[in-house]
């Protein structure tokens, strides 16, 4: 693949541009507008991306299970909300 990422490869913050940063508002609570691009799986860049994030402490995540196949949904894309961390697709 070229430029891209290999299937089992882990995105890291090499793999994120974040092209800038913006406090959109704050008050008592804070939302910030990331622009940013990120790798694509079958090479290059995407193009830009405008998200806001509404900024507070640690989330909680839900994992869907299916009982009857036993199952659960994972899907991997990138979250505004980890740009910052080491693994922003997990």
């Amino acid at each position: 693949m070229k430029d891209g990422l290999q299937p089992n490869e882990q995105y890291t913050p090499q793999d994120v541009e974040v092209v800038s940063k913006q406090t959109v508002f704050k008050g008592f609570f804070e939302m910030v507008q990331f622009r940013f691009k990120h790798k694509r799986f079958e090479g290059g860049w995407s193009a830009l991306i405008d998200r806001e994030m509404f900024v507070r402490g640690d989330a909680a995540a839900m994992l869907p299970y299916d009982p009857i196949t036993d199952q659960v949904v994972l899907i991997e894309q990138i979250r505004v909300g980890a740009l910052e961390h080491s693994h922003p697709c997990k």
